[in-house]
C-alpha cells in the first residue's frame, strides 16, 4: 500500500514536469531576450572579447580608445594603469619640439676661425664649429647620401676662399652637458645603433655602417668589411672569415667600452651574401671634425692641424675674438620629427629633448629637457600627475606612462594649431614607417596614423584612425610583460585598430 502511493505521487510529478514543458499551439510564448547592441558597443565587445582570450596572461593591456571630436568613450581598460611606452616616449618629445620650436625652426651652426684668412686662401688659425645640438647631419636627410652635409660644408668653404687651414679643426659641443647616454639606458645595449652617444655635435647619427661582402671566390678568406661613411675613426679589427654553406657558423661585433676599438668575428656563410651591420661610436664631436678632416683633404684643402674637441683644450673658446665664416642651417622641425616618428628614431628624439632644455631651461641636458616637456602639457591642460619621464625616446625602462596621459597628450595636440604636422610626422600603416608592414589586407590599412614602441616585453601602439564616415578616434594600446612573440601582440594590436577602422 505504502509501495502504491509513491508510486502514483512519482507519475503526477513526472506529468507535472512534463506539462510545464511543453506548450500547447495556444499557449502564449514567454518573449524572448535580444541583446542590442550599437555599433560603438559592438566595438567595445569585439576589443574586450580580443583581449580576454589573448595569450598574455603574464602581462597586462592598458587600452583607451575615444573620439577626438568629443570626450565620448568607446572602449577602456587600465587606463590609470602606468606602463612602460617604449618608443611611444616619442610622441611626448616631438610633441614638445613642435608646439615649443614650431614646425619652421631650423638649428642653426656656426663655422667661425679664430685667425686670420689670407688673399690667398689661407686661413691662419683654427676652424671651429660651434655646435648647436643639429640631429640632421645624416643620410636620412640628404637621399641616403652619407658625405652631402660634408660636401655642403667643404663646398661653403671653398665658397669663402679658404684653400688651406693652418690650424686645427675643433668641435664645441658645448651647447649640450656630457651625458652621453640617455637616464636607464642598459650598458650592453652601447654598441647598437639606438643607443647611440648624444652631443651638441653629431654626425652620421652617431655610428658607423658596415656592409659585409663574403668573398665568393675563396673559401676561409676574411669577408670584406666597407665603412659608411667612408673613415678612419673606428680602429676595426676584421676576424670575420668566408665560409660555406654547410659549416655551423656564428659570428658576432662589438666595441669596446669608452674607446673606438671594435671588430668583428667569427664565420660568415658564402651563400649569406651582403648584409649590413652598424657600430656606434665613441665621442660623437671628434667623430664629426675627424671625418670633416678627412673630407677637406679629400677636396684638395690641406689641414696642418688636428682634429680636437673642444672639452681637451686648455683654455676655453672665446668666440667674441672669432670671425664668423658661414652659418649652416638643418632641415625643418617639421622634416626633423617626422625623421623621429616614422623610423622611431632614438638619437634625434634624445637630441630634441635636450634642445628644449637648451632654448628654454637653464642647460642643454635631458633632465631640463623634461621640466620644459611637463610645463608645456601643464599650461595646456594635460593631467600630467603620474607622468614619469626618463628620457626622450622611450629606451628607458624607467619611463612609466598610462593611457589615460597618451590619449590626453593626443588629444592635445587634436586640438593644437600643429595638429597637421604632428599627424603626418607618424607612420601610416600599411604605407610607410614603423607600420608599414601591419594591418595590410584589413580596413585598417592606410587609414591609421600611429606611433609603435618597442623594448624587450612591451609593445605599444598609440595615435589616430578614422571611420568609415571620416570620424576621427584617438586610442592607446599598451602591453607590458608579455612573454609570448611580439608578432602575436601586433596581431592583436591590428585586429583592434581594424575593429576602430571598420565603424560606420
Amino acid at each position: 500500500m505504502k509501495f502504491s502511493t509513491r508510486f502514483s505521487l512519482l507519475i503526477l510529478i513526472v506529468a507535472g514536469i512534463v506539462g510545464c514543458t511543453t506548450h500547447p499551439h495556444n499557449a502564449t510564448p514567454l518573449p524572448t531576450q535580444q541583446i542590442l547592441r550599437s555599433a560603438q558597443q559592438q566595438v567595445a565587445f569585439e576589443i574586450d572579447t580580443l583581449l580576454n582570450h589573448a595569450p598574455t596572461e603574464m602581462g597586462w593591456w592598458g587600452v583607451k580608445v575615444k573620439y577626438a571630436n568629443s570626450d565620448e568613450i568607446i572602449y577602456e581598460r587600465n587606463t590609470a594603469k602606468m606602463f612602460m611606452p617604449a618608443s611611444n616616449q616619442k610622441m611626448y618629445t616631438t610633441a614638445a619640439a613642435l608646439c615649443l620650436l614650431g614646425p619652421q625652426y631650423r638649428y642653426a651652426t656656426d663655422f667661425v676661425m679664430n685667425g686670420d684668412l689670407t688673399n690667398n686662401g689661407i686661413l691662419n688659425g683654427d676652424l671651429v664649429i660651434k655646435g648647436s645640438g643639429d640631429p640632421s647631419w645624416s643620410w636620412r636627410f640628404y637621399d641616403k647620401n652619407y658625405d652631402s652635409v660634408m660636401v655642403n660644408f667643404v663646398d661653403s668653404l671653398k665658397l669663402k676662399g679658404v684653400t688651406e687651414i693652418n690650424g686645427n679643426i675643433i668641435g664645441d659641443d658645448n651647447v649640450f652637458d656630457d651625458q652621453s647616454l640617455g637616464y636607464g639606458w642598459s650598458w650592453d645595449d652601447e654598441t647598437y645603433y639606438y643607443a647611440a652617444q648624444l652631443s651638441g655635435l653629431s654626425y652620421s647619427e652617431n655610428y658607423i655602417d658596415y656592409t659585409l661582402t663574403p668573398d665568393t671566390v675563396t673559401l676561409g678568406n676574411p669577408v670584406i668589411i666597407e665603412p659608411h661613411p667612408q673613415t678612419t675613426y673606428m680602429n676595426l679589427r676584421n676576424d670575420l672569415v668566408t665560409v660555406s654553406s654547410d659549416t655551423a657558423t656564428e659570428w658576432t661585433y662589438d666595441r669596446e667600452r669608452q674607446t673606438n676599438i671594435a671588430w668583428f668575428e667569427g664565420d660568415y656563410r658564402r651563400e649569406k651574401g651582403e648584409s649590413e651591420s652598424t657600430i656606434t661610436i665613441h665621442n660623437p664631436t671628434l667623430f664629426t671634425v675627424h671625418v670633416l678632416k678627412e673630407r677637406l683633404e679629400e677636396a684638395g684643402i690641406k689641414v696642418t692641424g688636428s682634429p680636437v674637441d673642444a672639452d681637451d683644450l686648455t683654455d676655453s673658446l672665446d668666440y667674441s675674438e672669432m670671425q664668423k665664416i658661414f652659418t649652416y642651417y638643418s632641415h625643418p622641425m617639421s622634416d626633423i620629427i617626422s625623421k623621429v616618428n616614422r623610423p622611431s628614431q632614438n638619437f634625434i628624439a634624445e637630441t630634441l629633448q635636450k634642445t628644449l632644455g637648451a632654448e628654454f631651461g637653464e642647460e642643454g641636458s635631458s633632465r631640463e629637457g623634461r621640466k620644459v616637456q611637463k610645463a608645456l602639457y601643464d599650461s595646456l591642460g594635460m593631467d600630467t600627475q603620474n607622468l614619469q619621464i626618463r628620457d626622450g625616446s622611450g629606451l628607458s625602462r624607467h619611463n612609466l606612462v598610462s593611457p589615460n596621459t597618451t590619449t590626453s597628450l593626443l588629444q592635445m595636440m587634436w586640438d593644437h594649431p600643429y595638429r597637421t604636422y604632428y599627424i603626418e610626422s607618424f607612420p601610416l600603416s600599411g604605407v610607410t614607417g614603423t607600420i608599414r608592414k601591419r594591418t595590410l589586407g584589413s580596413s585598417a590599412e592606410g587609414n591609421v596614423r600611429a606611433k609603435t614602441g618597442y623594448i624587450g616585453y612591451v609593445r605599444s601602439l598609440s595615435g589616430y584612425t578614422w571611420t568609415q564616415s571620416g570620424e576621427p578616434i584617438i586610442f592607446a594600446i599598451m602591453v607590458n610583460h608579455y612573454t609570448i612573440p611580439t608578432y602575436k601582440v601586433n596581431n592583436i594590436q591590428d585586429k583592434i585598430v581594424a575593429l576602430l577602422s571598420e565603424m560606420e
